[in-house]
């Protein structure tokens, strides 16, 4: 075989390893992404008891995205985007009605949905949104007339404990039952702030 054909020969054999090896690179990262949660979204039906003892099952969802400003603190590289909660209304038509997440902080997070109950016979939604480095702050969304609208929280108002899942979502189940929501919101890590609603209207430190 000749000199130049040999030559010609080689490039193309190492073009080819270096095109393999960009495609298994390529699905490395496409499969990383999968379990990271990079994209996509998470769903669930969980149940929740009410202040007046009832105890509901509702649907969870959780929209992923990668990371932005958040990859120094989420090392696993994605974040959540949104959230939604989804559930049967009281009026016994079965229709359901849909909440979705609408503000975020500095780094783009959604405020994150803590209380789920029926106050005044009206669905309501607590959350929690961080509005700087070390201070969080509450807010109330009710749902009348068919859509939702926030009301405003005074400074200081009685407290409620939180109902929803805030913990771990490892191995997260299809159907998350109240034992298994409260063992996943047990960490002492995490802080009080999600663990009850109020009495501040903002939380700091």
């Amino acid at each position: 075989m000749e000199e130049g054909s040999m030559k010609a020969d080689h490039r193309w054999l190492k073009q080819m390893a270096k095109l393999g090896f960009l495609l298994l690179m390529g699905a490395s990262m496409s499969a990383e992404a999968g379990l990271f949660g990079f994209g996509g979204s998470d769903k669930w039906k969980e149940e929740v008891q009410l202040s007046d003892g009832r105890i509901i099952v509702i649907e969870r969802e959780q929209i992923n995205e990668s990371g932005g400003d958040e990859w120094a603190l989420n090392r696993g590289g994605g974040k959540p985007k949104e959230y939604r909660i989804r559930f049967a209304g009281s009026d016994g038509t079965g229709k359901m009605i849909e909440w979705r997440s609408t503000k975020k902080d500095k780094f783009m997070w959604p405020e994150i949905p803590l209380l789920f109950d029926f106050i005044s016979g009206q669905p309501t939604i607590f959350t929690l949104l961080a509005i700087s480095a070390g201070c969080e702050v509450y807010s109330k969304y009710v749902y009348r007339n068919g859509g939702w609208v926030e009301e405003l929280l005074p400074e200081r108002f009685e407290p409620r404990a939180t109902n929803l899942l805030f913990g771990t979502q490892k191995n997260m189940p299809s159907f998350l039952n109240l034992a298994g929501k409260a063992a996943r919101n047990s960490d002492s890590g995490y802080r009080q702030a999600l663990k009850q609603i109020g009495p501040n209207l903002k939380v700091c430190g």
